[in-house]
């Protein structure tokens, strides 16, 4: 990503109890007669994940992207992280910046946070552009992975398995299967993934998914759900995590108005993992809207 932008940082008191130092960047011009475009990582990610992307873009819109609080350079206090949480930072950061409507660019976690937070407020969302979202899951899930995720909520299991995946080794392991272009996977990024984990506080952030579950999944908004606006999603074919053949169908009930587009050579970090494919398709998403 360009070193034209700077971290940038916001006290955000998301409770009367509780707050947390959130960091962003913010690219390209401030006036260019377009929607504001919001990117949001996915779980375990930061916003540089994004550096293969944002680029392409940063001369023509205004662009933003955060660190979800629990994740990237973003505190990570001991809360209940949910989608509804971090629906609500897209909130702050859009008052903050005096934002009346962005177009979400989310993937995978962030992207069911988008969807979260255009169920709410649709009226603050002009498009929803939603790369390989989790938050719907079928029947992906079979019994030994729901057993899995059980042992890693619980406290003990939970934390012997975190102190065994949070080093370099244990990053890419988990990241090579969400990509099909393993190349991609290499020293710099291993290292980006794993700087976090050492943070105080990762420990709550990293092992809430499967301690609570059911505060990352969709499966309680109504389907369809409020938002009417511009929907997309852009999938990567070799995702096996979630198949899109098995997903993309659960998402159109929840978002009827959305088409898909499959990346073929692609998996779960699409974005990252054929940057060029997903970048074209983006591109004529936004000219599209335009």
């Amino acid at each position: 990503m360009s070193n034209s932008s700077k971290d940038k940082y916001f006290l955000w008191q998301f409770s009367p109890e509780d707050e947390a130092k959130i960091r962003y960047q913010e690219y390209g011009p401030d006036d260019t007669g377009k929607p504001p475009l919001l990117f949001i990582h996915g779980y375990g990610a930061m916003l540089e994940h994004w550096n293969r992307n944002i680029p392409e873009f940063a001369g023509n819109y205004k662009i933003y992207a955060m660190d979800l609080i629990g994740f990237g350079k973003s505190q990570k206090p001991n809360v209940r992280y949910r989608l509804e949480l971090f629906a609500a930072q897209i909130e702050a950061i859009m008052k903050l910046k005096g934002l009346d409507s962005v177009i979400i660019v989310g993937h995978s976690m962030g992207a069911a946070s988008g969807i979260y937070f255009a169920h709410h407020m649709p009226e603050k969302v002009r498009a929803l552009i939603l790369a390989n979202p989790s938050g719907l899951f079928g029947d992906t899930m079979d019994g030994m992975t729901n057993v899995f995720f059980g042992l890693i909520g619980s406290p003990v299991i939970g934390e012997v398995l975190f102190s065994a995946f949070a080093n370099p080794v244990g990053v890419s392991q988990s990241l090579l299967p969400t990509y099909y272009n393993q190349n991609r996977v290499d020293l710099k990024l291993i290292n980006q993934f794993s700087q976090p984990l050492r943070d105080k506080g990762a420990l709550h952030s990293y092992l809430s998914p499967s301690k609570r579950p059911q505060d990352f999944r969709l499966d309680n908004l109504p389907k369809p759900s409020n938002y009417k606006g511009n929907a997309f999603l852009v999938w990567g074919a070799e995702d096996t995590a979630l198949p899109p053949q098995k997903i993309i169908p659960e998402f159109q009930e929840l978002l009827p108005q959305a088409g898909a587009f499959i990346i073929p050579k692609a998996s779960h970090c699409i974005h990252h993992d054929d940057h060029e494919a997903f970048n074209k398709r983006l591109g004529y998403i936004l000219k599209s809207l335009e």
